[in-house]
């Protein structure tokens, strides 16, 4: 006798593999910087979507599970074979979410900005933000060395791989929940300083009078790098922030949204950062 269960599933799984199919014809373009292209991704689904929504639930103060689930789901609405999602940068994220966001939800975001008299929400225009990214120009990578010689810094503005891998390894290590005293809570805030210098540095180079050392920072573990990163002289670590601080200014013509307000017949500048999280794709 015929096993109807069977029949059902290899039914199910058929229909499963026609609406993919189907998925492929709402394809749009993206644009990637890193690539100076456009790159077809499909429609976010609704259980992606879900999934999206349950990252802010799942990790409320860190934006760790959106970092996850964001990367998985770039992975599998990624037409393209050719493109290695984790070699993009952390510039072509937010290019491709807010695409994806447009395409699954619409243009407008809700936005608040805070005022001496409360908080004042604006509707935002995501294909505005869209079009200020199309005219950035590409970020660039630099050797950041050492007034003495000794020590080179190749960085550039972090691969989705990187703020994956570091988010990872840094969460596991320093849980919230973990943090009971001052001291904690220092360590805590100087470790994440330091994960935040390290998304940068690719390469570190140790030159001396016998040798060159070279050593690439993605081979190595977290905490690895850290200990890398906190015996480089003060000298060299301020250049790094100025280094990362001219990459974030880059970043916040994009997503350092400005509005103007009238306050009792005088023009005042608000200004919120986009964020980019589980929230962001919630209905409008």
């Amino acid at each position: 006798m015929e096993d109807k269960n069977i029949e059902k599933k290899e039914t199910i799984d058929n229909v499963l593999k026609l609406m993919d199919r189907a998925n492929e014809v709402f394809s749009y373009e993206i644009w990637v910087p890193s690539l100076g292209k456009e790159i077809m991704f499909r429609e976010i689904n609704t259980s992606q979507q879900k999934r999206l929504i349950k990252s802010v639930i799942d990790s409320p103060i860190y934006n760790t599970e959106f970092i996850f689930t964001l990367r998985k789901i770039i992975k599998e609405n990624c037409v393209d074979p050719e493109v290695d999602i984790d070699q993009l940068t952390l510039l072509d994220k937010i290019s491709i979410a807010i695409s994806m966001r447009i395409n699954s939800i619409g243009d407008i975001v809700e936005m608040e900005f805070e005022s001496d008299d409360g908080p004042v929400p604006r509707g935002i225009s995501l294909k505005n933000i869209q079009k200020q990214i199309k005219k950035l120009k590409p970020l660039k990578t630099a050797k950041i060395v050492d007034d003495k010689g000794v020590y080179t810094l190749d960085c550039s503005i972090p691969s989705i791989l990187t703020e994956h891998s570091l988010e990872q390894e840094f969460r596991s290590n320093h849980e919230i929940d973990d943090i009971n005293t001052s001291e904690e809570l220092r360590d805590t805030i100087g470790v994440a300083f330091i994960n935040e210098l390290i998304k940068y540095v690719n390469v570190l180079t140790i030159k001396t009078e016998e040798n060159e050392t070279v050593i690439n920072l993605n081979d190595v573990d977290f905490s690895t790098r850290i200990k890398l990163i906190e015996k480089l002289p003060e000298r060299l670590t301020s250049k790094l922030i100025d280094y990362i601080e001219k990459i974030k200014k880059e970043l916040d013509k994009v997503i350092l949204i400005k509005v103007e307000i009238d306050k009792e017949g005088k023009k005042q500048m608000l200004e919120e950062r986009l964020s980019i999280d589980g929230g962001f794709f919630t209905a409008s």
